[in-house]
């Protein structure tokens, strides 16, 4: 079925084009009307029709200029000038810009109807040719990415037509299934998407879809991926993870842009909300990320224990950090994550009634974890999991309060620490807290907090090249002569003398 559109500034030459002529028996469809110059280009843009039927003379300007104008636009389909002049100026216009159907009102049926088929023979015979030109571009396309012994000096279509470009930018995104139908060609529906936007390539290559952008700078590359992934996570089941390789100047390059994009999709998995990735993008500075993978289940368990919520989110997302700086793969983050969970229940039973904690049994823990689509949503899985558990523990007890106050402490030695504070942080009063500790730990809070720096204080005289007063900075003390002091009381010297013991002995 052919579009057909109609543009005069007459509505009954409009309405009687629509009726003189049985356009679905024939393979047409009327698609449209305009009824002056503005709006026939407007539709003939938009609609894209196969043929237009068009007044010579229309308000605003003539119809011969809108077919001029929609040309230079890009418009490649078919012109019918419609005229009651039959001063052939008019039509010598029209063939200047390629069109070669011209009639005469008032419009004989029989007439139109015979360029009408002529066309529609015209327009069937050049879709075949244009269809076949391009299963033999993509072929030659795919051979050219996939055929490392392709040579790049024959003469054919491809490297003809590609020789006119100076910049190459190969993007990949994985084909997959509509919400509602399992029919969805997401290939056609990105062409679809992308046929006003210039030189574009689009083919499939098994499971993948790859574009390439000829003579795009990267920025537009991006802007116009933006605007066709928004689209597609409308119509796709899971969201649309698109990989970019990096922008190449000549012809014989453009497999390895393919071959880098190829590889950024293998981390679909860790990078999957990003949605849209290049080599650039994912460069992320994780050297200040250190994850002892050997003590990962302890820490999280002494966090889930106490009711630190916020730890545990904390260590959880260091493993993801330290899982994306080690490029690990999918399978292996699901087997980690998996044991990490696994571990962490076995110890919590053994640790605890079974009246107190409900954990879901390991075949579920396997599902859900395979389940997931991507390294963040596998961390939040974990994360809901076990803050969940730590609320069941219970974070009522004298214990799991002290614990909590002393992991603190433990973190956070070289602040500003007071008593009133940490009882401001956990929701306590401080008299009160004070007591609790002391009851529990068997030493007053500030006698723990001391021995606490001086511990971290003899570790940073012994290993690190630092003044005393140095060291008395970074464990948090103010005063140089109190540090001295509490130092000879729980040591049994000064720090300078601590410190130079240690450097005879080395």
């Amino acid at each position: 079925m052919l579009n057909v559109l109609i543009i005069d500034d007459e509505p009954n030459v409009r309405l009687g084009l629509r009726k003189i002529i049985s356009w679905e028996e024939n393979g047409f469809k009327v698609c449209g009307e305009g009824q002056d110059a503005e709006d026939g280009y407007d539709k003939i843009i938009n609609l894209k029709p196969d043929i237009v039927l068009i007044d010579i003379k229309l308000p605003g300007k003539l119809g011969t200029d809108v077919i001029k104008e929609t040309i230079e636009a890009g418009f490649t389909g078919k012109f019918i000038i419609i005229s009651g002049y039959s001063n052939f100026e008019y039509a010598k216009t029209g063939i200047k810009y390629g069109v070669k159907s011209y009639i005469l009102k008032p419009v004989d049926e029989d007439e139109l109807m015979d360029i009408l088929l002529k066309l529609k023979k015209e327009i069937e015979t050049e879709k075949r040719w244009a269809l076949k030109k391009t299963v033999v571009h993509y072929a030659n396309l795919q051979e050219m990415i996939l055929d490392e012994k392709y040579n790049f000096d024959k003469e054919d279509e491809l490297n003809s037509s590609y020789y006119n470009y100076d910049r190459f930018q190969v993007v990949l995104m994985l084909n997959q299934r509509n919400k509602k139908n399992n029919l969805f060609n997401l290939e056609e529906f990105v062409k679809t998407q992308l046929e006003n936007h210039g030189d574009v390539d689009i083919v499939k290559f098994e499971d993948l879809i790859l574009i390439l952008f000829k003579g795009f700078k990267e920025e537009r590359v991006f802007k116009t991926l933006d605007a066709v992934k928004s689209k597609l996570d409308q119509e796709v089941e899971n969201p649309i993870f698109i990989t970019i390789g990096t922008p190449v100047n000549k012809i014989n390059k453009i497999r390895s842009a393919y071959n880098e994009a190829k590889e950024l999709m293998e981390k679909r998995f860790i990078f999957l909300e990003k949605g849209i990735i290049s080599k650039d993008n994912i460069e992320l500075n994780f050297n200040n990320i250190k994850v002892d993978l050997n003590e990962v289940v302890f820490k999280i368990y002494s966090f889930v224990e106490v009711n630190d919520l916020e730890q545990i989110e904390i260590e959880f997302r260091n493993i993801e950090a330290a899982i994306i700086k080690e490029g690990y793969l999918e399978e292996e983050i699901k087997a980690y994550s998996t044991r990490i969970f696994i571990e962490l229940k076995e110890k919590l039973i053994n640790d605890y009634d079974s009246s107190e904690i409900k954990i879901i049994n390991n075949e579920e823990i396997i599902k859900n974890i395979y389940n997931q689509l991507s390294l963040k949503s596998t961390i939040d899985y974990l994360i809901k999991n076990f803050t969940d558990i730590s609320n069941q523990i219970g974070t009522n007890s004298s214990d799991n309060i002290i614990k909590r106050v002393t992991g603190y402490i433990n973190r956070n030695y070289y602040k500003d620490i007071k008593l009133e504070s940490l009882a401001e942080i956990f929701n306590y009063n401080s008299a009160y807290l004070g007591k609790l500790f002391k009851s529990i730990e068997g030493e007053s809070f500030n006698t723990y907090l001391d021995k606490i720096r001086i511990e971290k204080a003899k570790l940073l005289l012994v290993d690190d090249n630092l003044k005393v007063y140095q060291v008395c900075e970074k464990i948090g003390y103010k005063n140089i002569d109190y540090f001295h002091s509490k130092f000879k009381k729980y040591v049994g010297t000064s720090p300078l003398s601590y410190k130079k013991q240690f450097d005879k002995e080395e």
